[in-house]
């Protein structure tokens, strides 16, 4: 699979620099997920009794790494990295209650690393075909560190087409979704009011354009992105 499996939230889901990375194996191909106009997306949704409340961040980074004859092999590797302050949830006084219940003051990075690929299907990536993933990955929020289960679709769209007079690359589309027990990572649900605004679970889903661009390329599109919207996604 492919910057969630972060996720997440931390979906992490993530900006900032990347830490120190192995190169891939031989015959593993690495896109990155660092889009400059900012459309790669990290959602969380969570469902009470009286609402449901949906946060979504643009601020999502990392990489996806396979062997595209092999998408369950040992080569097929992903991190995601999320800012938890960037989340917005459509009230700016709750987008900060939001930010210090997942602990951005002490921990800002959502980090999710991918572990395994359980299956997939089909196991190699074909031109403009989807392929259906499970795995495996660790998920860190608020200081915490757990296990948690991912499902993915996986589409190689290759160099070439229409698109790339947009962006520059091969690319791979993720979209990855898992459930986060907020309990499990120390996210508190007191009192008699936040139970019925604030579900036990966050589902959260990552929808993200990974690219192989070259350094050169990558740096070219940045500099369309600063030509037309005046800034580029940091």
């Amino acid at each position: 699979m492919g910057r969630i499996a972060a996720v997440l939230a931390s979906l992490s889901l993530l900006a900032g620099n990347l830490p120190a990375q192995t190169a891939p194996s031989p015959g593993v191909h690495e896109f990155l997920v660092d889009d400059a106009w900012g459309r790669d997306t990290v959602q969380f949704r969570t469902t009470a009794p009286v609402e449901d409340i949906v946060g979504t961040t643009n601020e999502v980074t990392g990489y996806v790494r396979a062997d595209p004859k092999n998408l369950a092999g040992p080569g097929t590797a992903a991190r995601l990295e999320v800012v938890l302050n960037t989340i917005k949830t459509g009230i700016e006084m709750r987008d900060g209650h939001v930010a210090r219940a997942l602990g951005a003051d002490t921990s800002p990075v959502a980090v999710f690393t991918l572990e395994k690929i359980k299956s997939a299907a089909p196991n190699a990536l074909e031109p403009n075909v989807t392929a259906n993933l499970t795995g495996e990955g660790w998920l860190e929020l608020k200081g915490v560190r757990k296990k948690i289960d991912v499902g993915a679709q996986v589409t190689y769209v290759p160099r070439g087409g229409p698109f790339n007079q947009m962006r520059p690359g091969n690319f791979v589309k993720l979209v990855a979704t898992f459930d986060v027990r907020l309990a499990d990572f120390g996210v508190e649900r007191k009192g008699q009011v936040l139970p019925l605004q604030v579900g036990e679970l966050a589902h959260v889903t990552v929808t993200a354009l990974a690219s192989d661009a070259s350094t050169e390329e990558a740096k070219a599109y940045r500099e369309k992105a600063v030509k037309y919207m005046g800034k580029a996604r940091k």
